[in-house]
Parts: structure tokens; sequence; C-alpha cells
């Protein structure tokens, strides 16, 4: 989710305006931000209940189960989110359901288009900037697709073949269990690394886990 606005009237102002217009303008696209943001939380947190319901719905019918998730990307996810996102992927596992995700957005480019104003930010930063939401705005479909052994498809024009890949089921899946005894519910988040001893495999493994803090019992 890219956004912003052009404070080109700035600088045709007189000096002794131009901080205070600058100013102004700074505010309008701070608060512009947060707006664009906390509906796109909002946005991400419904989609990541409803998916939930649904794997948990699809926990009572036989055999083994895909659910494909379409989309053009989310917002860099919040800690509330990430708890979502854990929690959904300890269910999938135990309802032995598979989420695969398809990039909407197929080819993108992170290279500046002609919209972009880069009169007050440098080229460079806002190039980098464009890249890093753009590869931000699919980490969470990549997540939950590596996370329950299913395949994401991104950045590919073909999408007829993106749904042929990712409703083909993989090869060998493995459920591996790790003991949480000795780890602190402090809330913060756990990255895991999972390596096998073969060389020429491709693997695809959940990268982490969030542990929320226990509920304060009130009186």
């Amino acid at each position: 989710m890219l956004f912003g606005l052009d404070s080109g009237d700035a600088f045709a102002c007189p000096a002794s305006k131009r901080a205070a217009t600058q100013g102004a303008i700074d505010r309008l696209a701070e608060a512009a931000a947060r707006r664009a943001l906390a509906v796109g939380v909002q946005a991400t947190q419904a989609t990541l209940a409803t998916t939930q319901e649904i794997v948990r719905r699809m926990a009572h019918l036989p055999g083994q189960h895909l659910l494909i998730l379409v989309s053009s990307g989310f917002p860099a996810i919040e800690d509330e989110s990430r708890i979502q996102e854990s929690q959904l992927m300890d269910l999938a596992a135990q309802s032995n359901v598979t989420l695969s995700a398809l990039d909407a957005r197929g080819l993108y480019t992170t290279s500046l288009v002609a919209s972009d104003d880069t009169h007050i930010v440098p080229v460079q930063s806002r190039s980098e900037f464009r890249a890093s939401a753009l590869k931000a705005n699919e980490n969470l479909m990549a997540e939950l697709a590596y996370g329950t052994g299913g395949t994401f498809f991104h950045n590919s024009n073909d999408l007829d073949a993106g749904f042929k890949a990712i409703t083909e089921a993989p090869e060998i899946v493995y459920v591996l269990e790790l003991s949480l005894g000795n780890v602190k519910p402090d809330g913060s988040y756990h990255r895991l690394k999972v390596k096998v001893g073969r060389d020429g495999l491709q693997l695809q493994a959940r990268r982490g886990y969030f542990l929320p803090k226990p509920e304060r019992v009130k009186n």
C-alpha cells in the first residue's frame, strides 16, 4: 500500500511561508498515512479471523484439505495480527489444512513510475521505499503458505500456471512439534530455522511463532 501527498505547492510559496506550509503538508501526510494503516490493519485482522473460521470448519471434513488465498497483499502486520497469524498456522497444522497463496498483482516493478513525485525525497530513497513496501505486502501470504506446507505463487503474470501450481499437494509434508516449556510467554516473536541434511531439496517451513503474554485475571 503506497500513498503520497503532492508538496510541490509548498515550494511555490514565499520563503517566509514555506516552512509553515511544509509543516502543514507533513501533518496532513502523516494523518493520511495513519488512517490508511489503520484501515489496512483492520482488513488484515478480519481476513485472518475469517480464514481461521474456515479452517476450523474444514477440520471436520475427511481427508487432506487445501485452502487457497488470492490477494494483492497486506500491509506489514502488527503484533496483534501476528498473534492471529501464529494461531492460524497452529490451527491449520492441527486440522490437516494446507494454505496456499497467489499474489494477484502478478509481475510488478519496484522501479519508480511517472506518477511518483521525486521533488522532495531523493530518487534512490523513494525507489528503495517502493521496493520495500511492495515486498512487505506479500510477507503475510508467504508466511501462511510456507508455515503450513503450501505454495506461494508470486511475481508472475502466468496466473493459470499459478493456480495449477498451488493446487498441487507437496510431495512430502512433515509436522514438527516444538516444546515450549522453556520459552517465556513474553509477547515477543520467536524466529525458527529448519534445515535438512540433504542437498537438492526445496524446503519450506514456518519462519517463527508468536507467544502472547498470559492474560491478567481481573479481581
